[in-house]
């Protein structure tokens, strides 16, 4: 196992991960989900390996914030902010990062309202053109369903009990942009 897989591994055991669980046939990876919410902005903007990374950091970041409730976002938000922009940075690449997470979450409105996943871990990588997204998700329980005695997830699979699922989603550079 290289160094950055026993990195990733210890990050996911201090999450409580025992092992992962690949993604469920016909269930979404989040890999691909996550590679179609950023497709319009790797299209405009990800011209670099550079850019390509900090869309994709962002729309994580974008899902991520949108699967917690509404009252919850502005605490998540700043929390975000307090880690992608360096303490000196500007106003404006604070607006460009909540501009950002502002439009992941209308999309993943629009395309997975249902879809009920956090994402625990990511890795990019950009090599001979291609970016390959390697993502680690958990579903997020439905309290309502669990308080009924219902254990499937809101999009209708079976819990996995909160263990991760992993996919990997690859995508040509020079489609998003480059």
């Amino acid at each position: 196992m290289s160094i950055k897989d026993n990195e990733r591994w210890e990050r996911l055991a201090a999450l409580g991960a025992k092992r992962e669980i690949p993604t469920p046939e016909g269930q979404a990876k989040m890999s691909a989900v996550i590679l179609q919410l950023a497709e319009p902005l790797m299209k405009q903007h990800g011209k670099t390996a550079e850019k390509a990374q900090a869309i994709i950091m962002l729309t994580i970041a974008g899902w991520n914030k949108s699967m917690f409730p509404p009252d919850k976002q502005p605490m998540i938000e700043k929390d975000l902010i307090d880690i992608f922009v360096p303490k000196d940075g500007s106003a404006e690449a604070v607006g460009v990062a909540v501009e950002i997470m502002d439009i992941i979450a209308d999309r993943r409105e629009k395309l997975f309202p249902d879809l009920r996943k956090i994402i625990v871990d990511y890795d990019v990588e950009i090599s001979g053109g291609r970016l390959t997204l390697n993502v680690t998700s958990a579903p997020i329980p439905d309290l309502s369903l669990a308080r009924m005695g219902n254990t499937s997830s809101s999009t209708g699979a079976q819990s996995t009990n909160g263990k991760p699922e992993s996919g990997t989603g690859t995508t040509p550079m020079k489609e998003l942009g480059e």
